[in-house]
């Protein structure tokens, strides 16, 4: 079998995760790592076994490699930008951490520049991959719960303790670090807030699709930490066909990945939305009665992610297939997350 050769750039906790769902991904292999950390690159090596000809300590040597197909960016967020920029010019493929850029102008110039290189761009909301996301598109689709009217959608972690979530450690805060630094793109927002925007302006392409002014931000909260970056946040997104949305995030309540999508004939539950159990539940109440759908995650969750894109480029995509997120979306959830973090 034909399979799509990856690279990484970045090899923090998430690129950990994401490397570990090519044990499950049979049309995709790992070839090469990058970083300027010397201890990460010989745990990818060793854990990966990736061949130490393909472990660079320099971003551009591996974009410009010619045994990768795609470099998935797994970098702090500032540096987005620069290195989309970088494998579009050489024509390399690219999948980008969320989110992908920090405001309107660079998903501009990016776009431009896809213009003149035909080469597959996409970002990385791994939760649109997992089974469980796509049967609650089904359940909206078959219009289960009659028309779309709004939603509740949150994500939430408490990260000043030492604990483990996702396979993460959080420690007490380091300011410095990339969750609370403001020149690495720090803050509850760009790292937990995305997830509920994003399935917001999908949600709402249910109602009627959505066009890039067609919105308009309400009762927007913030919480400064010492830093200068948003601890925590909260917004309503006011869609132009009256679809309404709140949406929040936090680092400093405990746990809360919860949804809540309402339809004129009923209601959606999902208590894990973003990290899903291996045995996740999908509440659905009507007016009368109340269904539990269970789906099965049973692999790793970085894999549905890497094998559907992998699917894609193997079809000679060159623009993202659903679930992969495209252009007009980036640029809609790019303007509302620009809004949200500009607003004083």
């Amino acid at each position: 079998m034909n399979k799509i050769r990856w690279g990484i750039i970045g090899l923090g906790n998430i690129a950990r995760k994401f490397a570990e769902g090519f044990k499950n991904s049979p049309n995709a292999k790992l070839v090469a790592v990058a970083s300027k950390n010397t201890q990460r690159l010989s745990h990818f090596q060793k854990n990966y076994s990736i061949e130490n000809k393909f472990c660079f300590n320099d971003y551009e040597n591996l974009i410009n490699c010619s045994d990768i197909d795609i470099v998935y960016i797994a970098l702090p967020n500032s540096f987005h930008f620069r290195y989309i920029v970088e494998c579009i010019k050489v024509g390399k493929n690219v999948l980008v951490e969320k989110p992908a850029v920090l405001n309107i102008s660079q998903i501009a110039e990016i776009e431009e520049l896809l213009k003149t290189n035909n080469v597959f761009f996409t970002e990385a909301f791994m939760y649109r991959f997992s089974p469980h996301f796509l049967k609650i598109s089904e359940i909206i689709k078959n219009n289960s719960i009659g028309k779309i009217t709004n939603m509740e959608s949150t994500f939430k972690i408490r990260v000043y303790k030492l604990r483990k979530i996702f396979g993460f450690v959080f420690r007490k805060p380091n300011f410095n670090g990339r969750l609370f630094n403001k020149d690495l793109g720090g803050g509850s927002i760009l790292d937990l807030g995305c997830y509920p925007l994003s399935l917001s302006t999908y949600i709402n392409s249910f109602v009627n699709p959505t066009k890039i002014n067609s919105f308009e931000l309400k009762n927007i909260k913030k919480n400064i930490c010492p830093s200068s970056v948003d601890i925590s946040a909260s917004a309503e997104i006011n869609f132009d066909n009256d679809f309404v949305s709140k949406i929040s995030c936090s680092f400093e309540n405990k746990l809360d990945q919860k949804t809540i999508i309402y339809g004129d004939e009923g209601t959606i539950n999902i208590n894990d939305s973003w990290v899903p159990n291996k045995n996740c539940n999908i509440e659905i109440i009507y007016k009368n009665k109340k269904d539990i759908i269970s789906v099965d995650i049973n692999k790793e969750f970085y894999s549905y992610e890497i094998e559907s894109i992998s699917t894609q480029l193997l079809d000679h995509k060159i623009k993202p297939d659903f679930p992969a997120i495209n252009m007009e979306e980036m640029k809609i959830n790019t303007l509302i997350l620009d809004k949200w973090l500009q607003h004083i």
